[in-house]
Parts: structure tokens; sequence; C-alpha cells
């Protein structure tokens, strides 16, 4: 061979192509044949062997069974019965050729596939690449395979142009703002503020670019809007008081501080100005329904129930100690088994640490103050109101605690 038909032209070959063509087309002048050689034979090589084998161990079972019936010790009844199954065995294997060699039709049939697999499908497939590739072609480097259409490439293929852009030009601007989005969607949060952030720098600040600084920030911080990411919507706010995805991500912030009255008109108002069929609709009618419920927890509280009171405890202090433990201690457990059916009693949860603490029980003390952090979502008014109690009993959880 001379040369080889790639992609409309005539190539020259070197000898490792050469080579490699050669051994292609002996192996698959081999295969055919090995698939051919059993379907072409006239008779199998195992009919014939395996039909003698087998006479000769029924005609060796008549013999052995003629003998039992000398010796009595089979009846003739049963060695009739066993000498027709034998027979019946023996005759079964009078034929084999004719039941293990196919037809001439059959044969034909087969040899046809066999020729059409082991050689029309190479065939087809060294017309296919003899005429579309080249076995001289080297491999396709990145910027050769980056060189498309922007219309017509996928979502990786964009964001790999992007990226080499910026890293020939790093003060691309519009290029980080094109990418800081993508990063988002794509959950690469880190990825995604390192492009806002470049962007805001490089082209200044917009509503958009903020916003998605923003969420860039809170998406990291595993959705928790974090001090840095409101303020970041709030500028954006700042520049557009209409810009909806800043006002949804302020609401989410007050629902998350415990600010309930606040976060309902908050969420109120973005759906007032929302449009239909907006994204994030289905999230603020349910932030709405929970803050309504929490703001009308927090105006009608359960009524009161018997617990002590600082100045009762005050006045126990006086009482010897025998009555004074059991005017407490009686108190004390109306008190608990009252907040195990309302939890959410704040002030009694405080007068409960502070009735442990006066009969000198740490340890129960600090269950309650367990209990307690427990009931609270950490960062609510609440529980920090809890908390700050606690440190000012010199109670902590762990700790060993004095009376007071």
């Amino acid at each position: 061979m001379a040369g080889n038909l790639g992609a409309g032209r005539l190539e020259p070959l070197d000898g490792t192509t050469m080579l490699f063509w050669i051994i292609a087309g002996l192996l698959t002048v081999f295969v055919v044949a090995v698939l051919l050689r059993p379907i072409l034979r006239a008779h199998p090589v195992e009919a014939l062997p395996r039909s003698e084998h087998d006479a000769e161990v029924y005609a060796a079972q008549l013999r052995e069974l003629d003998a039992d019936r000398r010796r009595g010790t089979i009846s003739d009844e049963d060695a009739a019965v066993a000498r027709a199954e034998i027979g019946r065995r023996l005759l079964k294997t009078s034929a084999p050729e004719a039941r293990l060699v196919p037809s001439r039709g059959r044969r034909g049939l087969l040899a046809f596939s066999v020729f059409f697999v082991g050689l029309g499908v190479p065939a087809a497939t060294l017309y296919a690449y003899t005429t579309f590739g080249s076995p001289n072609l080297g491999d396709l480097p990145l910027a050769a395979r980056l060189a498309v259409d922007p219309a017509k490439a996928d979502l990786p293929t964009l964001i790999a142009q992007a990226e080499a852009k910026l890293r020939a030009r790093p003060e691309d601007g519009a290029g980080w703002d094109m990418l800081a989005p993508i990063y988002l969607r794509s959950g690469r949060s880190e990825e995604a503020l390192r492009a806002a952030s470049e962007a805001i720098r490089l082209l200044g600040p917009t509503p958009e670019r903020e916003a998605t600084r923003g969420e860039a920030l809170a998406q990291a911080a595993s959705g928790e809007v974090t001090d840095e990411a409101k303020a970041s919507f709030e500028r954006a706010l700042a520049m557009n008081p209409d810009f909806l995805p800043a006002r949804f991500f302020l609401a989410l912030d007050l629902s998350q501080e415990g600010q309930f009255a606040q976060a309902g008109r908050a969420w109120r108002d973005l759906v007032e100005k929302s449009p239909p069929g907006a994204p994030w609709l289905d999230i603020a009618n349910l932030a709405i329904a929970d803050a309504d419920k929490r703001v009308a927890a927090a105006a009608n509280p359960p009524p009161a129930q018997p617990g002590p009171t600082e100045g009762d405890v005050a006045a126990a202090a006086d009482l010897p100690q025998a009555d004074r433990t059991a005017m407490i201690e009686g108190m004390v457990s109306q008190l608990a088994e009252r907040l195990k059916s309302a939890p959410n009693d704040v002030e009694g949860w405080k007068r409960l640490m502070r009735s442990y603490t006066v009969l000198g029980d740490g340890e129960r003390a600090r269950e309650s103050l367990r209990q307690a952090s427990a009931v609270f979502a950490e960062g609510t008014s609440e529980r920090q109101d809890i908390e700050r109690f606690a440190l000012e009993l010199g109670l902590q959880a762990g700790s060993e605690t004095t009376a007071q």
C-alpha cells in the first residue's frame, strides 16, 4: 500500500500505519475462519464418538442385568421392565448425525451471517474511516476544542471558554460578570463569590452583581444569610428598591433572626410586588404562615401556672432550711411539669433555673438549661435571653453551680 484515502485526499502511509492495517486484516480473516469452520463441516466431530460411547454403556448395563437375573437378585418382571428402559435409551442414541448436523439451507444462512458480520461490518467501518478520518491526524488540542461557536456550545464548554479567556485577560470584567451566575447555579459558591467580587471591582456595583455576591455568601454558609451577605442585599436594594431577589433574602434574614413580626411584613410586601409564577412565592407564603403563627403565640402566652417567682424565692430564703426547701421544691415541681406541656415559656425556664440554683441543685439547674436550649433554636432572641440569664446565675452546662 502506498497511500490512504483520508479526509478526501490520498495520504502516504508510514511503516507503523502499514503494520497496523496488515495485523487488522489478518485478525479479521482468522476470526471469520474460526466462525465458519464448525458451520461448514459435514458432520460434527463429537456426534459419533459420543453415540458409540452411549451404546457401549447401555450394552454393559444389559449384560449386568442378565447376570443379576441369573443370580436371582432380580425378578423376571423387574428385569423385563429394566431391559425395556435400557433399550429405549439405546434407541435414542441411534441417529445422532441427523440431529446434530444442520440442513444445507441452514448452513447457508449461518455462513452468510458469519460472512456479513466478519467481513461486511469491518468493510463498512474501513470505508467510513478512510472517507471521513485519517490515521495520521494528531490529537485535537484544548484550544481547538474550545474554538466553537458559543451559540452551539454546551454549558461546560461555555464555562471552559470563559475561564480560558480570563486566564489570558484577568481584568476582563465582562467575563467575570458572565461566570458569576453560572457558578452560582452550578453550586460552586466560592468561584461565584470571587467572580461577582471581581465583576464589581472592575465594572462597578449593580443590583444584580451585589445580589449574586450576597447569594454566593449565603450559599457558602449553607443557606444562612450572614451579616456580609445581608450588607450586599441591602446595597442592591438601595440601588433599586424594587429589586425582588434582594427583598427575598432580607425577608429570609428576618425569619432566621427570629424577628417574626418584621419578617411577616417583609414577606407580604414581597408577595404583593412579585409577578405571578415567581419562583419564591411558595417559600414566601410558607414563611408568612410561620411568622403569623409565632407572632400569635407570643401575643397570647399560655395562662400562668403555679411556679416560684423571684419574690417567692426571696421570701423562702428567710425561712428555716427544711421549710424553705419544702416550699421551693413544691413550686418547682409544678413549674417543671408545666414546662413539659408548654415549653415555649422563656420566663418559666428562667424561674426554673433560678429555683434549682437556690436549692443548690446544680445538676438539675444545668439540665434545665440544656432542655431550654433544645427548645429554642440557636441564634434566636429567646435562646440568647436564656443563655444570658444562665450566665448571670453562674450557670453553664458542664460546670458546677452554687446557690445564689
